[in-house]
């Protein structure tokens, strides 16, 4: 059974995977950016989507970039190196951290 700590560490590559996917997705469409305010993308208000956010990004994993004559949206896409931690990732079933954190919960 995982203790505490692990099941943090599940939830959070959890919610790395999450945005990665959303991202992956719109990579694959005709509008290959996510545009979104600036504010909703970075939500510093919810500090594990922030930090899970800003690792992607420190990573190069995903780009944000400000949209041009429009300052507080941003584009976000994903890049090569995005594509393969995303791929590998559910390939491997690394990307279903939460589903195992699910699992464990619903025994107790």
């Amino acid at each position: 059974m995982l203790d505490e700590r692990e099941l943090q560490i599940k939830e959070r590559i959890q919610e790395r995977y999450d945005i990665t996917e959303q991202i992956y997705s719109a990579w694959f469409t005709e509008n290959s950016a996510v545009l979104l305010p600036s504010n909703r993308f970075y939500q510093k208000e919810n500090i594990e989507k922030y930090r899970a956010i800003s690792y992607l990004l420190d990573r190069g994993y995903i780009v944000a970039q400000p949209v041009e004559n429009d300052p507080e949206t941003v584009a976000v896409t994903i890049t090569p190196d995005g594509i393969d931690f995303y791929e590998q990732g559910y390939l491997n079933g690394k990307a279903n951290g939460f589903q195992v954190v699910e699992e464990i919960k619903n025994k107790e």
